[in-house]
């Protein structure tokens, strides 16, 4: 009785929404994405990878689909709600929960080229019809232009405006360049992904032609002037749920809309100095996490403590509803209602609040605090649902979700078989990632120290994007010892499939069991090793 009297309450809160895509479309549900490889070589194309998002926590997820030998695939993708997912060297492909969608990769042609979707139903008619509908409105040209002058600025945002507005006005009259017939989802997902694209050139242009990519070069007080266009447009632009739905990268859309637009939820809390901090004492840290004094508190220390936070003494709730407030009169906005909202759970459900380690308490102190912020029934229903698996996670009742295949189960054992009996330290990594070669530099000491132990570190890379020569010829100029191994390209992804990443560096740690060791804890559990053997 106790889910949906808490499920009911959510809802009571909410309002209704005006689009046309039925609710169902944000649950969760199964889509078959299906197709040929025509041309595939014998040794090559053997998998599609697809990478799919959960939007409301910022969580990746990865699946593989096996090619058979006539270049035939089929596959169920699961799916937290219906989305663009990338079929990694194939295509952006829309899919609806409940929906087959079937589409022809010719393997001859570049990545990305030589696709033709078939098929029925709303998914195929969006996959079919978005690259006309975008060429109608956009042309060939880029909307960002990379290395845009600040004097040549305020000409591109003018020019910006007036194509959003002349979308607006389309969607308004009803008079999309589509087919006579199409259905009004179709329409909704062509128009929210005509604006978000537009949005994100307005991002993308902030994040690189004036912040350059640093947070330090981001003022606060330019938002107001360069983000003026929103105020009026909301409703399109920040209260439009079918932004979930946009055809290309909804995962980067709404991530920017938080770190460039709605900056004050994640980032207000630096000013307002919530929560300890790692120096603080015992006393200071009870103080800070619990603002009901108790029955014999030390005036004292109450003064300084009072002094030291100013009128930081805020709760969650109200740390949330301040930083809304911020935002709202910052723009000039009546209502930005369901993106804010998808931001807030995202900061409610980060990655790094929700680990292994995480606080139960605190994070059910941050969920509690943002209920009464989700009027939107989607967000209310996926916030709920996202805790209720974060409980059983915790409860140990929920196995990993990662994407394992019995190919991906043979790759990893025929990696770390020929090291059986040793403590296991997998480096995944890239040449052309600096964070990857600075961390290989920064562990050559550790690897000389345990050289002579049942200790092995394991760098993986993907051939395909680090050629051997290229690779060996950095790794023996730099002196970086351990074990190196090639993967196939296929391999790699199997693999990414199978452990659920797709950015490095990744790092994993089996231990001389061959029990892969939980990735919340692998720093700790070098350290381990350290102590283990009386290392410094």
């Amino acid at each position: 009785m106790v889910k949906p009297s808490i499920l009911t309450i959510l809802l009571a809160l909410v309002c209704t929404t005006v689009s046309a895509i039925d609710e169902y479309q944000f649950h969760s549900g199964t889509a078959v994405l299906k197709g040929r490889i025509l041309n595939k070589p014998a040794d090559e194309w053997n998998i599609v990878s697809v990478r799919a998002y959960d939007l409301f926590t910022e969580k990746e997820l990865i699946y593989t689909i096996p090619v058979a030998q006539d270049g035939t695939f089929e596959g169920s993708i699961n799916l937290p709600h219906s989305q663009s997912v990338l079929a990694l060297d194939i295509s952006d492909v829309f899919l609806a929960v409940g929906d087959t969608v079937e589409v022809t990769k010719d393997a001859s042609q570049d990545n990305y080229e030589g696709v033709v979707f078939g098929g029925h139903g709303t998914s195929a008619d969006i996959n079919r019809l978005w690259p006309a509908v975008k060429k109608h409105y956009f042309g060939d040209k880029p909307l960002f232009i990379e290395g845009l002058a600040r004097e040549d600025i305020p000409k591109w945002k003018s020019d910006m405006v007036k194509l959003m507005d002349a979308i607006i006005a389309d969607m308004e009259a009803d008079c999309l360049p589509l087919p006579t017939g199409t259905h009004s989802y179709v329409k909704d997902v062509m128009g929210a992904s005509l604006l978000g694209e537009l949005l994100m050139a307005f991002m993308m242009n902030h994040r690189h032609n004036m912040t350059g990519n640093s947070y330090a070069h981001l003022n606060i007080a330019d938002l107001a002037d360069y983000y003026d266009f929103l105020a009026g447009r909301e409703q399109w632009l920040l209260d439009n749920p079918a932004m979930l739905l946009v055809t290309k990268d909804p995962m980067f859309l709404i991530n920017y809309v938080g770190v460039f637009v709605m900056i004050d939820i994640h980032m207000m809390r630096n000013k307002l100095l919530l929560g300890y901090h790692a120096d603080d004492t015992p006393e200071d840290v009870a103080y800070k996490t619990d603002m009901v004094l108790p029955r014999d508190f030390d005036a004292e220390q109450h003064r300084r403590m009072l002094k030291m936070r100013q009128d930081t003494l805020f709760t969650v709730a109200d740390y949330y509803r301040k930083a809304s407030q911020v935002i709202t009169s910052r723009y000039g906005l009546k209502n930005v209602g369901f993106m804010q909202q998808m931001v807030i759970c995202q900061d409610v459900f980060q990655e790094d609040r929700i680990d292994e380690n995480s606080d139960p308490d605190q994070v059910a102190t941050f969920f509690a605090a943002a209920i009464p912020m989700f009027t939107n029934p989607i967000v209310a229903y996926h916030a709920l649902d996202r805790y209720r698996q974060y409980v059983k996670q915790r409860e140990g009742n929920v196995t990993d979700a990662a994407s394992t295949t019995p190919e991906a189960d043979a790759v990893f054992q025929s990696v770390i078989e020929p090291y059986k009996g040793n403590a296991l330290y997998l480096d995944f990594w890239d040449m052309g990632c600096g964070p990857c070669r600075l961390s290989m530099l920064e562990d050559r000491k550790l690897v000389a120290q345990l050289k002579d132990l049942p200790v092995r570190f394991l760098y993986i890379c993907d051939e395909k994007t680090s050629p051997r020569d290229y690779a060996e010829k950095w790794m023996t100029e730099n002196h970086i010892k351990g074990e190196h191994i090639y993967l196939t390209h296929e391999e790699w992804l199997l693999l990414c499939g199978k452990f659920q990443f797709n950015a490095v560096p990744f790092h994993l740690a089996v231990d001389k069991d061959g029990n892969i060791v939980s990735r919340d804890v692998i720093d700790s559990y070098v350290k381990e090793l350290q102590d283990q053997y009386n290392l410094e």
